[in-house]
């Protein structure tokens, strides 16, 4: 999983370099790139490109967030509280407080060791994001069935794909006798959600979260859901500590380069992401702007060459699987406009994984493969 930044070096040349990493945030899954992840109402794309778009890819949507925030347990032992006055009793207190520390301890490892889902959970996500958090949480051992855009990791593709999750096929998935279906927004049709609950089915519809710190929300949420919320806010604390080193530098970039985030996907769909979507939060966390945001674009417009040029990006964020759909670089470049703008003419294009682009745990990695791409490409600029 990594990132190439194409480059056009004088003479003609174009060198593809690849930075390792990984990351999310519009996701890809099973061929997915829209916008995803979560919560209720972003801008989307007009409803019938929309729909190819989901049905072609899969992609992950935006989450969605819980109605309430995960319980933290604390496992610490309870103080014995006991007052007696007496000296015999002040001498028995100071003996309990020497063991004290030891007991609380014993009993704080022992909560840690008890924490685990509930045996017997059968579990189903229906989003790339869910699905990695799940593997991340350790809890894969009770996934019995995933989405269409549920690629990451690779063992997820082993399991039964149940196909796009706005198109579920409520038979198919009672079948696999599921206990707990986590998903988002996306999840349907109209009605599905119900016969899943009147079958005793318990349901979590994650809310769509943009923010910077959707990873922990989405990681609180699902690990409360499972049973695990200690486990769910060490690696929350884990993903926020990384990313606070993957955008340590971005403020001291002295000329942010203005990147347009462009999805692209067979079928003729083309579509550039504006404000409020997630492309805006990675390419903003690694020290550029979101060149559609900053010219009033908000949610998904259709892309036309009037759009690229008034926009006039400096560089281009794709995704690995639409533009190997298109035929690359070259194909990339053929779609009117987008030879015409100043990312087209330098043929400035970041590819990234699809599933990088969801705001999951792997986002400090996608802000620091960005961000180290942009600086290769503001070098290059730089000397022409």
């Amino acid at each position: 999983m990594g990132l190439s930044v194409s480059l056009s070096l004088r003479g003609g040349l174009r060198v593809l370099v690849g930075l390792l990493a990984g990351a999310a945030l519009l996701a890809a899954g099973c061929g997915g790139d829209d916008p995803q992840a979560g919560a209720q109402a972003i801008a989307a794309p007009p409803q019938a490109a929309e729909t190819e778009r989901r049905q072609d890819d899969a992609e992950p949507e935006p989450q969605q967030e819980p109605a309430a925030e995960p319980q933290q347990q604390d496992g610490a032992a309870a103080e014995d509280g006991g007052e007696t006055g007496s000296d015999e009793t002040e001498q028995q207190g100071a003996q309990q407080q020497t063991a004290e520390p030891q007991a609380v301890e014993q009993q704080q490892g022992g909560a840690e060791e008890e924490e685990r889902v509930a045996e017997g959970t059968r579990l189903i996500t229906l989003f790339g994001d869910i699905t990695e958090i799940v593997y991340a949480l350790g809890a894969e051992e009770h996934l019995v069935a995933r989405d269409a855009s549920s690629i990451y990791p690779a063992e997820a593709e082993t399991l039964p794909n149940l196909g796009f999750a706005g198109t579920l096929n409520v038979e198919a998935v009672l079948a696999l006798e599921p206990t707990l279906v986590i998903g988002t927004q996306l999840t349907g049709p109209a009605g599905v959600l119900e016969q899943l609950q009147d079958a005793g089915v318990e349901v979590l519809l994650l809310d769509a979260m943009r923010e910077i710190d959707a990873p922990r929300r989405k990681i609180q949420a699902i690990g409360a859901a499972l049973g695990i919320p200690r486990t769910a806010a060490a690696l929350a604390d884990d993903v926020e500590r990384r990313l606070a080193e993957a955008t340590a530098g971005a403020e001291a970039v002295e000329r942010p380069l203005r990147v347009l985030h462009v999805y692209i996907r067979r079928g003729g769909v083309q579509l550039v992401s504006g404000e409020g979507n997630e492309a805006q939060t990675i390419i903003e966390a690694a020290g550029g702007i979101d060149a559609a945001a900053e010219t009033g674009i908000v949610g998904w417009e259709s892309l036309t060459p009037e759009a690229l040029v008034a926009i006039d990006p400096e560089v281009y964020l794709v995704m690995d699987r639409g533009l190997e759909a298109i035929g690359g670089v070259e194909g990339l470049l053929a779609i009117p406009g987008m030879a015409e703008t100043r990312a087209g003419r330098g043929q400035y294009v970041v590819s990234m994984p699809d599933l990088e682009l969801l705001l999951g745990p792997r986002l400090p990695e996608a802000v620091a493969e960005l961000s180290a791409a942009l600086r290769a490409i503001e070098a290059e600029i730089g000397s022409e």
